[in-house]
């Protein structure tokens, strides 16, 4: 798992259901995640929140993932 938060949103990604289809990263409209440098047990490359500061909370890229592998939560 990969997470990040600041004083405000937490984004987690369960990086092994990731399929690296990209969704999540085209969708962010404050561009927070960037592809990984890892590999996960697939072979596939998950997000990875880089900016978490910019976060707004949106869960566009939650809503758009196919697989379930990322969570936005408030952070309290």
């Amino acid at each position: 798992m990969i997470s990040r938060e600041h004083g405000k949103f937490r984004v987690t990604v369960i990086v092994d259901r990731c399929k690296e289809c990209g969704l999540c990263i085209a969708i962010c409209p404050v561009k927070v995640l960037v592809r990984s440098s890892i590999e996960n047990k697939y072979g596939y490359r998950p997000p990875e929140p880089s900016d978490i500061e910019k976060c707004i909370g949106c869960k566009l890229c939650e809503y758009n993932c196919p697989d379930f592998a990322i969570f936005v939560e408030k952070v309290v």
